[in-house]
């Protein structure tokens, strides 16, 4: 099963761990670099920290398997990561989630949208089921209806023990992410006022068992494996 390692980190305060001219820039460059070319290393990798809070430092990472990126973070995550207490708080989270089409190149967008939906850890299947429809019904009516779209991709993570985003009690579920690329943030939030958005968002509101719902914008680096 292809999947992708998906994670939180606090970045420190005054760092601008995106801007590759600086000591932060290139230390978090620099991990994943040597990440990348270790032996067992993964295919690819993207990070990005959230627009509207870029002290929260997101990576999405792609493996073979589960089984590859456990293998690799007991084998090298510790040695190859030492540099992170420099420019990182903390790391919030480490999950794994399945998304179509994967890879999901539409984190290669100039501004991807994620959303993230949240559910009980005792979800069944036919309620994922019945709410991936639900997006993909919303993405027939409104998404695809805008040509400022550039890609989307969606799923569900692997675990049932997310730590919801931004709660302040400690407070887990299931999650499901969508990942859409945008050309620009304005054309995201000009989207949002057309009338295919106003009479298709109720499909995403009315999620089944649906805890709660969010969404941030991210403009991702990336490194990819090279073939031998």
């Amino acid at each position: 099963m292809t999947i992708t390692e998906v994670g939180r980190m606090v970045v420190k305060p005054g760092l601008d761990v995106m801007d590759d001219s600086t000591e932060a820039g290139q230390i978090l460059r620099g991990i994943y670099k040597s990440v990348i070319t270790a032996p067992g290393g993964p295919s690819r990798i993207f990070w990005g920290t959230e627009v509207e809070n870029p002290l929260k430092l997101w990576g999405f990472i792609d493996w073979d398997t589960v089984e590859d990126h456990e293998k690799f973070a007991r084998s090298h995550g510790q040695e190859l990561t030492k540099p992170y207490p420099k420019i990182l708080e903390s790391g919030e989270f480490t999950k794994h989630i399945v998304v179509k089409p994967f890879p999901p190149k539409v984190l290669h967008s100039p501004v991807t949208e994620v959303m993230v939906a949240y559910f009980p850890s005792n979800i069944s299947q036919s309620t994922k089921d019945a709410n991936s429809a639900r997006f993909q019904e919303f993405t027939e009516k409104g998404l695809n209806t805008c040509s400022e779209v550039q890609g989307i991709s969606y799923g569900w993570g692997l675990e049932n023990d997310f730590p919801l985003r931004d709660q302040e009690k400690d407070q887990k579920g299931t999650m499901f992410t969508a990942l859409i690329g945008w050309s620009s943030i304005d054309a995201h939030m000009a989207f949002r006022e057309t009338n295919e958005f106003k009479e298709s968002i109720h499909l995403l509101r009315g999620f089944e068992e649906l805890v709660k719902l969010g969404m941030f914008h991210i403009h991702c680096k990336s490194l990819e494996k090279k073939e031998d």
